[in-house]
């Protein structure tokens, strides 16, 4: 029986790489990975930042380039010796929710996913989801978490080899956005 998804602080825990569910994978998959960083700056500038792949190399050190096309192509800077290419389709734009039109908790998701298709791998061998919640803590602050949900038989090799390296690299992605964004808006 697989472990139930984590919940509460756990949940929050980026030393914490059990499973977190995500809108395609309710019970967690097989692992996850989680970064969280407030930014002291309007949700909307974090929004424009993520969909605005285009600028990444600007201010993502995990992403060496992003390849634009019917499908984003993650060109990923895992460790200097070994890079890795993937390629994910964006699974959901959220309508932006600020306190100012929704009640709290008010968040916006943006989500996408390994693009299995495209690698000839099917979702069995690895399925992946990244899930991106922007919340409008108020007062122009905001709170960005991030989690990747791992699930399929290859996802444990995946685990075992990198497990601590996405842990570094979802936090340096974090640390890299709230640098971006604060340094753009000022």
């Amino acid at each position: 029986m697989s472990p139930k998804p984590l919940e509460g602080d756990a949940f929050r825990d980026p030393s914490n790489s059990g499973p977190r569910a995500t809108h395609d994978h309710p019970t967690g998959g097989l692992f996850s990975i989680y970064g969280d960083i407030a930014i002291e700056i309007p949700m909307q500038a974090i929004v424009d930042a993520l969909l605005a792949i285009e600028n990444w190399k600007e201010w993502n050190s995990f992403h060496l380039k992003m390849t634009e096309g019917t499908f984003m192509i993650f060109h990923l800077n895992l460790i200097e010796t070994d890079k890795l290419s993937l390629r994910g389709a964006c699974a959901h734009i959220g309508q932006l929710r600020t306190l100012e039109n929704h009640a709290a908790p008010a968040l916006t998701h943006i989500r996408w996913d390994l693009h299995n298709a495209t690698t000839m791998m099917p979702g069995f061998v690895l399925k992946a989801q990244r899930v991106n919640e922007i919340e409008d803590l108020g007062n122009g602050r905001s709170m960005y978490p991030t989690w990747e949900t791992f699930a399929g038989w290859k996802a444990s090799g995946l685990k075992k080899k990198y497990e601590q390296i996405l842990k570094d690299k979802f936090q340096d992605w974090c640390k890299d956005l709230k640098k971006y964004v604060e340094l753009e808006q000022e």
